[in-house]
């Protein structure tokens, strides 16, 4: 093989397994010290919309104040529209941690947490729209009052029974709010967390046999799964898995093209930051992991709270970052990037 053949495989190797450029779509100002926690939903026009949490004024922290925000794009996530309000902040802190999710009957349903005290009052609000996402119903706590109960960003799903499940957490507890009529009334599954360590942020997928794997955030340097083979209603021993991890949350979603599962967290246990963020893929439908590959790990920066969203055979995976102020980014991956190391 001449230099100059064996030059352009290596050129062109090297291009096939390259990420995509990033995308900040929305990167922080004066004023707006961050962006954070996003989710996605197909329009029925084809179009995306993009929701995150804007953190406003001068106070970036998890309670400081906050609305809903949203941008549109009409290429797959290539560009996005102007930014437009879609949940105004009416908590005693803020509105955050945005989940979609299509019912049957067409409209958008928008989960929600609002924050009114830093320990005490954080509340699961469902809101819905007729109209594509241009407005919102009035908000329905699905939580009880007097109680501290989060969210995470990018979760929620319908299993092929037509239940709802959404993924929630309070006190140490991973759990799932169900319901079996399109999210007119909900209850609480089974509470669970390790022996080891409490749970938080956890998130669920439908297995291929019908059961539900969920991930669970812990200070236990690992992502704990669980299983439930009652659609949510109670679940197996959390056990820990190949995914390392500092206390962050993970994005898990089923790869289209393949059947396979891909999950996307932080695989960095005992460290101080959340670098690097990693992607790995199971063939077993969660047993196992594997071609496990950074998606972000420049030294000297951080990234969370990742969410994917899929437009035909492409991961729409958001997150934010910590250098310069928390920016919300955007990379565009093809699936068969996954599957090289």
């Amino acid at each position: 093989m001449s230099s100059t053949i064996a030059l352009f495989l290596l050129i062109a190797t090297h291009a096939q397994t390259a990420l995509p450029d990033r995308i900040v779509v929305a990167p922080v100002a004066p004023q707006h010290p961050r962006h954070s926690e996003a989710a996605i939903i197909a329009l029925k026009d084809a179009s995306l919309l993009l929701g995150w949490t804007d953190f406003y004024g001068d106070n970036g922290a998890d309670h400081g104040p906050a609305r809903i925000v949203g941008r549109i794009s009409k290429d797959n996530g290539v560009t996005w529209g102007d930014v437009h309000t879609l949940i105004e902040n009416d908590g005693g802190c803020n509105v955050m941690e945005v989940n979609f999710l299509r019912l049957r009957d067409g409209r958008i349903a928008l989960f929600h947490c609002q924050k009114n005290t830093e320990e005490k009052d954080c509340r699961v609000m469902m809101r819905t729209s007729a109209d594509e996402g241009k407005t919102w119903s009035a908000a329905k706590q699905m939580s009880p009052p007097d109680h501290y109960v989060g969210l995470t960003n990018g979760r929620s799903l319908r299993l092929k029974t037509g239940r709802i499940l959404l993924e929630a957490w309070e006190g140490g507890d991973s759990y799932c709010y169900l319901s079996d009529d399109d999210g007119a009334t909900w209850r609480e599954g089974k509470r669970i967390k390790p022996d080891k360590a409490d749970s938080y942020e956890p998130i669920c997928i439908e297995r291929k046999d019908g059961s539900v794997l969920m991930l669970m955030r812990t200070m236990a340097e690992s992502q704990y799964r669980s299983i439930s083979q009652d659609g949510g209603e109670t679940w197996d021993t959390p056990k820990p898995t190949q995914l390392l991890c500092t206390p962050s949350p993970a994005a898990l979603t089923r790869i289209p093209t393949t059947g396979d599962l891909l999950v996307i967290w932080n695989h960095n246990p005992g460290a101080k930051s959340r670098n690097p963020l990693t992607s790995a893929i199971s063939r077993d439908e969660g047993e196992t992991w594997e071609q496990f590959r950074d998606i972000e790990s420049t030294p000297d920066d951080a990234w969370a709270y990742p969410a994917v969203t899929w437009a035909g055979n492409n991961a729409l995976a958001t997150y934010f970052n910590y250098k310069g102020g928390l920016s919300l980014n955007l990379r565009i991956i093809p699936a068969d990037l996954f599957y090289i190391k």
